[in-house]
């Protein structure tokens, strides 16, 4: 269970809910970036890839009906994440938020620790219509970009599809097909994609449904990296 999950003091994780101020994203991203292989389709009809965990109500990591789904209650963090490693990639899912509470974030991983320490880049929304990108120490949760508003968006109990691209030190978030943030970081090159949701109000419930996952190499307009 290690890595699984991180209890976060309110101050360490900067709940989306609560954040202002934000690296405005241009009207265009700073590169353009060209899909050359896909790696991984995953629909969920098994889920032997991907770290599955049951602890009854409390968390539940795993397929249900055919899709992956994340499901716990209170103040944490949580993950799972794909086995294998991959250095340049586009990540695409389809997420859809089940339960009620707004004040939440979720979305896509990659460059995650193999060894599931948790370190890694998290590109995150919430219901209540917030995006960022963050680094994971293993500890908490750092922003690179800070949560900010977009109307790219679907709020509430609804599905978004989310896209992470990370291209060397390059990383972008897209929501629903539209450019919503970028930044650049050089703290990892490499490791697995994940899933991932946070809740940062103890005695709340988050439940996102993951679907329809794309993972493809790609490389930077102008030439292969």
């Amino acid at each position: 269970m290690r890595g699984l999950i991180l209890f976060l003091l309110l101050a360490q994780l900067a709940a989306c809910a609560g954040l202002r101020e934000s690296l405005a994203p241009k009207r265009k991203p700073e590169i353009g970036f060209r899909y050359i292989e896909l790696l991984v389709e995953d629909t969920f009809d098994t889920g032997d890839q991907w770290r599955q965990y049951d602890n009854s109500r409390d968390l539940f990591l795993g397929i249900r009906a055919g899709v992956f789904r994340l499901d716990f209650n209170g103040r944490k963090y949580v993950w799972t994440q794909r086995v294998g490693e991959f250095e340049n990639v586009v990540f695409e899912a389809e997420a859809a938020q089940i339960s009620d509470y707004n004040h939440n974030a979720y979305g896509l991983a990659c460059r995650l620790d193999p060894a599931n320490s948790g370190r890694g880049y998290f590109f995150l929304i919430s219901g209540d219509g917030y995006a960022s990108i963050r680094w994971s120490n293993g500890r908490s949760l750092e922003p690179i970009v800070s949560a900010a508003p977009s109307d790219s968006i679907r709020r509430g109990r609804a599905s978004n599809r989310i896209r992470a691209v990370c291209i060397d030190n390059y990383l972008a978030l897209w929501v629903n097909g539209d450019f919503v943030a970028e930044a650049r970081d050089g703290r990892a090159a490499a490791g697995a994609v994940g899933l991932a949701g946070v809740m940062n109000y103890a005695g709340r419930r988050l439940t996102i449904d993951f679907d329809d996952v794309k993972v493809w190499r790609a490389a930077v307009d102008g030439g292969e990296r």
